[in-house]
């Protein structure tokens, strides 16, 4: 009986850990070289848009540069909120202006991106 309860914990952790279908993060060299990840976005021009959401929703690299969100979202572990990838989450992203981007993903969530000087990733997550 108690190998029994601790099967049934083990895949109960497993469950709550993964969020359905996994999505793959984009090749290093399109967050390099191509938009959306690197230089040349459009303005007003929608991207499908691979976010790296393991530690959170705060950062995206667009146009060669990093942007950050005004208010991260977390499950307040680090973790990407429930409903998300992990970790990455598939979307859309539209560049609204020189300065502002929206990301569509989620669980039907918007999240405003604004721009950043920073062109190194400014942030260590494992």
């Amino acid at each position: 009986m108690r190998r029994c309860v601790v099967l049934v914990a083990v895949v109960l952790l497993v469950a709550a850990c993964s969020s359905g279908g996994v999505v793959e993060g984009p090749a290093q060299d399109d967050i390099e070289n191509k938009p959306p990840y690197g230089v040349g976005v459009e303005i007003g021009e929608t991207y499908d848009y691979v976010l790296y959401v393991h530690c959170g929703v705060r950062w995206a690299r667009i146009d060669g540069t990093w942007w950050e969100t005004a208010a991260p979202l977390d499950d307040g572990n680090a973790n990407p909120p429930n409903g998300w990838g992990n970790p990455y989450d598939a979307g859309s992203l539209t560049v609204v202006d020189e300065t502002t981007a929206e990301y569509r993903g989620g669980p039907d969530v918007t999240v405003r991106f604004g721009r950043t000087d920073a062109t190194e990733p400014p942030f260590a997550c494992e």
